[in-house]
């Protein structure tokens, strides 16, 4: 009789699964409702073993973010690649980041409600995901003023200036993003904020 090999997971890989049972449950009950007792329960699994792989339940927490941060910057940069100029790709970018942010249910509220009081000021979950989103842009207005699109002579601060005028009539746009018309709109928008920066 010949046995399979049974491939056992790595501590990498145990972690990765750990980590999506905490966001199912931080999801189900937010951050300060969540014991470490639901999500051992969860795991089916008692609490020595989560401590094995992580210090606590803010470490837990941090973890979800990041996994939920990486996601969504992938799935940005996806929608942004399947486009070729500068605008059309912020466009899509700030189209993709409003339609999807809130399925990121455990970051989307970890944004929203811009706490500092879980992790040191350098670890700021709204921190990070803005310097996420400056990163973003950055690049998009740098490819831009290579290809001759756009003449700024600091991407970096132009992309913080563009995340500072979306954000600002950001409620704006979401309660209007299915009506129709809502993409001609966007479309003056950008014509707006990007004036300053388009070759005549």
């Amino acid at each position: 009789m010949i046995q399979k090999a049974i491939k056992l997971k790595t501590k990498i890989e145990t972690r990765e699964d750990l980590v999506d049972i905490c966001r199912g449950v931080f999801t189900k009950y937010g951050y300060h409702k969540t014991t470490i007792d639901d999500i051992a329960l969860a795991v089916g699994k008692g609490k020595s073993t989560l401590y094995y792989y992580f210090t606590g339940k803010d470490e837990m927490y941090k973890a979800v973010i990041e996994l939920e941060l990486s996601e969504l910057k992938k799935r940005l940069l996806t929608e942004v690649n399947k486009n070729h100029d500068p605008q059309s790709k912020i466009k899509a970018y700030i189209l993709t980041r409003m339609e999807t942010i809130s399925d990121y249910k455990v970051l989307y509220l970890a944004v929203k409600e811009q706490s500092k009081s879980r992790f040191a000021e350098s670890d700021n979950i709204h921190q990070i995901f803005k310097v996420q989103e400056i990163q973003i842009l950055t690049e998009i207005l740098e490819a831009g003023v290579n290809e001759g699109y756009f003449t700024i002579q600091e991407p970096e601060f132009a992309a913080i200036g563009l995340i500072a005028a979306i954000r600002g009539i950001e409620l704006k746009l979401f309660s209007n993003i299915r009506k129709p018309g809502f993409d001609k709109t966007l479309d003056n928008l950008l014509e707006i904020v990007l004036y300053g920066v388009i070759k005549n």
